[in-house]
């Protein structure tokens, strides 16, 4: 059996999906960043070890 959609039910399913994709960009966002400042704290330790050798 098909269910059938109205523009309304569509229109509804799409904003829902819009809204839950902005989330995830936003949440993406985050983890790149988090993983910018991970990277220049690595890096900033690799120049302190590679000073101690």
């Amino acid at each position: 059996m098909s269910k059938t959609y109205t523009k309304s039910n569509l229109e509804q399913i799409i904003g829902l999906q819009l809204e839950s994709l902005q989330v995830q960009q936003k949440a993406m966002d985050s983890l790149k960043l988090r993983n910018e400042r991970l990277e220049r704290a690595n890096q900033k330790l690799r120049d302190k070890i590679a000073e101690y050798e």
